[in-house]
């Protein structure tokens, strides 16, 4: 059953699989891409990603990736339908970086983890075209820069053949340290794909976060086939150090020049020693969650590097002039569509939670603990009401139907309208609709 507050956990849950310690290396699902058919886009809403009905906003025709259509999204959480060239039966699953920390509210809400949301998914008709692994280093144990010397030296022994780099090459210097360094192993175009680069880098440009020069990524790229068998064997044994550990070892070996010159054949020469020492380590790794929701986290750190101080300027000035400057520049702004965006799914947020609090005041509560949300369909079933008129219902009050035991809870006022437009509806009595 699903537990229907999406804000930040306090107090950790049983470990099943998934930790939350602090490691020098951890790894996190960073992309995760699902095609689902033969269900309606309500069973994927409710059921395989367990996000209730009222947060996931629906949108008719707008674009969404190439050859899909956004249908349904809960920040960067997205629901897609095909279309035109790509057209199949069925809806694609899209979560990106982001997209997938900000899954994890839900999955931790519905004390879940990635194992748990997986092997749900794969009873369903189901294909993977995408699946990360990201591998944060915050030792570090590989310096970015020393590991594309090395390529460019052939100091490398992979079976991925293409590899590109981000030199980062810029004249102004506070550019190049802005931009960190990237190396990429493999095609972007190819079924698996690693990319090294220095995420703390990347997080001080995209946030305006402080740097932290001691943050690195690898990421591990499945598609299609592959990602497929990645989700297998997660299944098998839920063994993520198992799988990174062999997938590196497999495809790349960083090496050093041998002392004895008369050794030419790279398989003899010995392993670059920091490389060596993370193959040790990764083994190590466990799959990690780390809930946020970025895109909220992007404005706040604009707005605290980048505009604070302005805003503290004017402040001061305001206070000598006696005018409220902040106030003035607040009262002229207009949110973007993106922004309305990012307060609504932050309301429904506080919506959910803020019901759930009204509903425990109650006396008639007191003694019974067993609260949960329901699906469409179970309240549907419980209740007697049909299923499109239950979503109307959910949706039209942005609040979804709790059971407290044997009691359904609508608020009154839905639950009116309802009866006004079927009179003589009689509810099932198995449970007792309690209008609050």
């Amino acid at each position: 059953m699903m537990i229907t507050e999406v804000m930040k956990i306090q107090n950790p849950y049983t470990n099943r699989g998934v930790t939350r310690q602090k490691e020098d290396l951890t790894a996190l699902i960073d992309w995760c891409q699902i095609t689902v058919k033969g269900v309606d886009v309500f069973i994927i809403i409710e059921d395989i990603l367990r996000i209730p009905l009222s947060f996931m906003e629906l949108h008719g025709k707008e674009k969404g990736i190439a050859g899909h259509e956004l249908i349904a999204r809960f920040d960067n959480i997205k629901i897609l339908k095909p279309t035109g060239n790509a057209q199949y039966e069925g809806f694609q699953i899209l979560m990106s970086g982001s997209g997938c920390r900000n899954y994890e509210n839900f999955l931790m809400m519905n004390k879940e983890t990635w194992f748990d949301f997986l092997e749900r998914v794969c009873r369903y008709p189901v294909n993977f075209p995408r699946i990360d692994l990201a591998i944060d280093d915050t030792k570090p144990y590989l310096s970015i820069p020393e590991l594309i010397r090395l390529k460019n030296e052939g100091l490398i022994s992979s079976q991925l053949r293409d590899t590109a780099e981000n030199r980062s090459d810029r004249l102004k210097e506070d550019e190049i340290e802005a931009q960190g360094k990237t190396l990429y192993l493999g095609s972007k175009h190819s079924d698996f794909r690693i990319t090294f680069y220095e995420k703390g880098y990347e997080q001080a440009e995209k946030f305006g976060k402080e740097l932290n020069p001691d943050w690195n990524r690898y990421e591990l790229r499945f598609r299609h086939k592959k990602a497929v068998r990645l989700v297998e064997e997660l299944l098998k044994d839920r063994d993520v150090a198992r799988i990174a550990l062999s997938v590196l070892n497999e495809k790349v070996r960083f090496l050093q020049k041998p002392e004895n010159s008369t050794v030419t054949r790279k398989r003899l020469y010995p392993t670059y020693p920091p490389w060596e020492e993370l193959m040790q380590d990764v083994g190590k790794i466990k799959l990690t969650m780390n809930p946020e929701k970025k895109t909220l986290e992007r404005t706040w750190q604009w707005l605290n590097v980048a505009v604070s101080p302005s805003l503290k300027l004017m402040d001061k000035i305001g206070k000598l002039d006696n005018r409220d400057y902040i106030r003035q520049l607040i009262e002229r702004g207009q949110m973007n569509e993106e922004q309305q965006r990012i307060y609504e799914d932050y309301k429904k947020s506080f919506l959910l939670r803020e019901e759930e609090r009204r509903i425990f005041d109650r006396t008639y509560t007191e003694n019974d603990t067993d609260k949960e949300s329901l699906t469409v369909n179970e309240a549907s079933e419980y209740t007697g009401i049909g299923r499109n008129n239950l979503r109307k219902l959910i949706t039209w009050q942005k609040i979804p139907v709790i059971r407290i035991g044997n009691k359904i809870l609508i608020r009154s006022e839905v639950l009116d309208q309802f009866l006004k437009k079927n009179e003589g509806h009689n509810l099932k009595n198995k449970y007792e609709v309690i209008a609050v």
